[in-house]
């Protein structure tokens, strides 16, 4: 679930081991998505997503790699992993890629959720909907990702989001991405999904989808970790999903 507003300032990477890595946001790379929204089309999201990995210095590191099931089509739950220095944009292109690279060919590498749920701005008196709600979901669909408003914010748009998932996640082929504690998500805290994440996991169970695990850290460097899947049946028995997977992603990191 790729969730958030612009980071803050980042400067050039930190080598020292007591201060923590600052990856530069690569603006080249986010404006050239302009000419996508303007006209509502697509980007290559494996050259993109390639192309942020390859400004981050030091590489981003892999572990259990041999988690991840013999098919693609899988959901993928992360930790909202976002801090100064370092967007979330760095974590899911990270992920993308390591995705990418044990699979192989297809784009997207991965169908990102976006979870679309900014705060309202505050002027004064007047409070009024985020710029961010109407901007996201164009971004969304020039990064071949899912907007979905969770926690009743447009349960009409939510709806229509979920009717099109469902319907396509039988012929997916490949991982629907998930970071279910959305905009409130940051590194060094792990918090509680977002309302309405349980319900979607269970319906994308009922698919047939399995969730893989996957913990986003940093230890002298930035760290994606994998674990073992909860099956689709597992998805459905369990009393609260969401959580579940969220207590495994924090055994990852």
């Amino acid at each position: 679930m790729i969730s958030g507003g612009l980071p803050e300032a980042a400067g050039q990477t930190s080598n020292a081991a007591t201060e923590p890595l600052r990856y530069p946001v690569p603006w080249g790379l986010v404006f050239s998505l302009s000419g996508h929204v303007r006209r509502g089309s697509q980007t290559d999201v494996n050259a993109f997503t390639r192309g942020v990995v390859a400004r981050m210095d030091p590489a981003p590191v892999y572990e259990g790699m041999e988690h991840l099931p013999p098919s693609p089509r899988f959901l993928l739950i992360a930790n909202h992993y976002q801090r100064k220095g370092l967007w979330i944009l760095h974590t899911a292109s990270a992920i993308t890629q390591a995705v990418r690279g044990h699979y192989g060919g297809g784009d997207p590498p991965v169908r990102w959720v976006v979870t679309a749920n900014w705060p309202r701005w505050k002027i004064g008196p007047w409070r009024f909907p985020s710029p961010g709600d109407l901007l996201l979901p164009r971004v969304a669909h020039a990064l071949h990702c899912y907007s979905i408003p969770f926690a009743g914010k447009d349960p009409k748009r939510t709806a229509r989001s979920l009717r099109r998932i469902l319907n396509e996640a039988h012929r997916l082929e490949r991982p629907i991405g998930l970071f279910p504690e959305g905009v409130a998500g940051s590194a060094g805290t792990l918090g509680p999904a977002l309302a309405g994440v349980d319900r979607f996991l269970r319906q994308l169970a009922r698919a047939g989808m399995p969730a893989v695990p996957c913990g986003v850290s940093e230890q002298g460097r930035f760290v994606i970790r994998f674990g073992a899947p909860m099956t689709a049946q597992e998805l459905m028995e369990s009393p609260d999903a969401a959580r579940e997977m969220m207590l495994r992603v924090g055994k990852l990191i």
